[in-house]
């Protein structure tokens, strides 16, 4: 088969085509290269284009593609050496879990350490930055540490580091509300009494009867002291429960929460063994 435009003539002689001829299907056709095309490196694409990003001591101007306005961002100056997962040739953003979380209690030095940075943040935020009070609260809050490993927050400290922590989280799709949510604060927390209350009065606020509110409740934290830790064992405060047949395996309900649901009986709870419990 001859090529759109082409005559059988030319073809067979080998002669060149009409280059006056300006159908484009006339034109002479090259063939494809087999090696790989040039790297972009300042193509928003490329890699190395947001590695710059990382390595530049200077802010980053950022340009609304629809609105055409200009902003300044700087908050990768302020990144740790936490890692990420996430690397120039690779991102883990849609992965749930890219780096497990280590539960463990932290020295005094890293403890020292965040809580000078954490501190440092609070007060610029407030626009109080290296006052007397500033500079008073570090002093304390190093005295605390030397004498417990540990410190304890503020009121106010908490409800800022509760925002804090909300608007920073990259993979919850609700974060534009961290401005509004709502802290509780339950750290007097004693029994295991207490802690249910609390968490009745976080589901009757954060419900609303339908019209659902932001809310977090903070309990007592992790101490080097006690190995006493405040858990909620379910990993959402309603659920639906699990059944499984012994004889079968068959499950009814959740079979999420089997697990959660034999515990639930042997502390004495009883449903009904329907499918929504």
């Amino acid at each position: 088969m001859n090529p759109a435009g082409t005559d059988d003539t030319n073809n067979n002689n080998n002669t060149n085509l009409n280059t006056n001829n300006h159908c484009p299907n006339c034109a002479p056709k090259r063939p494809h290269s087999t090696s790989p095309p040039p790297a972009l490196t300042n193509h928003p694409a490329s890699p190395s284009y947001y590695s710059s990003f990382a390595s530049s001591s200077r802010p980053i101007k950022l340009r609304n593609l629809l609105t055409k306005e200009v902003t300044v961002d700087s908050l990768h100056l302020k990144n740790t050496n936490r890692p990420v997962g996430c690397r120039e040739t690779s991102c883990l953003g849609s992965i749930i879990d890219p780096v497990p979380v280590e539960h463990r209690v932290r020295t005094p030095d890293e403890t020292r350490a965040q809580a000078k940075e954490f501190i440092d943040g609070y007060y610029a935020s407030i626009k109080r930055f290296d006052t007397p009070a500033h500079k008073n609260r570090l002093l304390e809050i190093e005295e605390q540490i030397n004498t417990t490993d540990t410190y304890y927050l503020r009121e106010t400290e908490l409800i800022y580091g509760a925002k804090l922590a909300w608007r920073n989280a990259p993979r919850c799709i609700g974060r534009i509300q961290w401005s509004k949510l709502q802290v509780f604060d339950a750290r007097c927390t004693r029994t295991a009494d207490e802690m249910f209350e609390a968490i009745c009065n976080h589901i009757k606020y954060a419900t609303n009867k339908g019209n659902l509110r932001s809310a977090i409740t903070i309990f007592p934290q992790r101490v080097k002291s006690t190995q006493n830790d405040w858990r909620v064992w379910n990993p959402q405060l309603i659920g639906y429960a699990g059944y499984k047949d012994k004889e079968t395996g068959k499950v009814i309900g959740d079979p999420l929460n089997v697990d959660l649901t034999e515990i639930c009986q042997k502390l004495g709870w009883q449903g009904k063994g329907g499918q929504f419990d």
